[in-house]
């Protein structure tokens, strides 16, 4: 129970990646509070989450719009008297609050050529997996410096760390994850005198709501993916791509997460963490 008595801000938290870090961080003790914009999804989430003995709530949160992103960290300091640590896992590629594209229409437009991507998506990836991250970390450094104390996690992506040739979509998600990265480096500087630790978690290639979303735009684009189910596709790519090869898993990442918020990493400030398989060695 390394992190028991201690709150946790996570936004994204209600599926996927940012679920399988609020619970490795409530099995060290944690309470949380998610913002996500997903309501259905963080009821169940604060349902599992919570049998682990911890509090856990939610509020609905667009963590590309300033005043939910002060409501959201408002809130958790109202309900607890104090937050102490802060994850940025809101991002993806496509608007949680609207229907699922069709991807039939994805392909029929061929988005993953440059020329094709609108503007308008372009604008929403950058501002989910960017904004989203600076807005939320503007709201809680107020509340850090007054206490001089408190940890922010920012979660970049092993596609920050390269330029991929796989449509404009994912280059905008690539840009938009790398410059997550250098952000979390300049705010590692600014809040270094009121030790707070700054620190990024690149992730790999993970099974998440979006993975089966792109595996399946995969399963109908690109020849070789022919007629695979989008869990075939996955499985093929993570083979290909991994070293290790195998995918890695929300707890993979909620364990680093555990790490960077706990004192054995009082001494690690302004660094990116791959947790890859070996994608990136560096």
């Amino acid at each position: 129970m390394k992190l028991e008595g201690k709150i946790a801000v996570v936004t994204g938290g209600a599926s996927g990646l940012g679920k399988g870090i609020c619970q490795s961080l409530a099995r060290e003790g944690a309470d949380i509070v998610i913002g996500d914009i997903q309501e259905a999804l963080a009821k169940t989430a604060i349902k599992e989450i919570g049998e682990t003995g911890v509090t856990c709530k939610a509020l609905k949160t667009d963590v590309k719009k300033t005043m939910e992103c002060k409501a959201l960290v408002e809130f958790a300091v109202n309900l607890f008297g104090h937050i102490d640590f802060l994850v940025c896992c809101a991002g993806g590629g496509r608007d949680y609050d609207a229907p699922a594209p069709d991807i039939e229409d994805l392909v029929k437009r061929d988005y993953n050529a440059i020329e094709n991507l609108p503007e308008e998506v372009f604008d929403h990836i950058v501002d989910l997996n960017f904004k989203g991250v600076f807005l939320s970390i503007q709201a809680a450094v107020p509340y850090f410096k007054k206490q001089k104390y408190g940890r922010i996690i920012t979660i970049s992506s092993v596609a920050g760390r390269r330029g991929v040739n796989a449509g404009a979509g994912l280059m905008t998600y690539s840009a938009a994850k790398a410059a997550v990265i250098l952000m979390t480096q300049s705010v590692a500087c600014e809040m270094a005198p009121y030790h707070v630790n700054v620190n990024a978690i690149c992730p790999g290639i993970i099974w998440t709501p979006s993975w089966a979303e792109n595996a399946l735009l995969l399963s109908k684009t690109v020849p070789a993916f022919k007629g695979m189910t989008p869990e075939d596709v996955f499985t093929i790519v993570a083979k290909h791509e991994i070293p290790f090869g195998n995918p890695q898993s929300p707890e993979d990442i909620g364990n680093m997460a555990v790490f960077l918020c706990s004192d054995d990493a009082k001494e690690i400030t302004g660094q990116a963490f791959n947790v890859d398989g070996g994608m990136r060695m560096n």
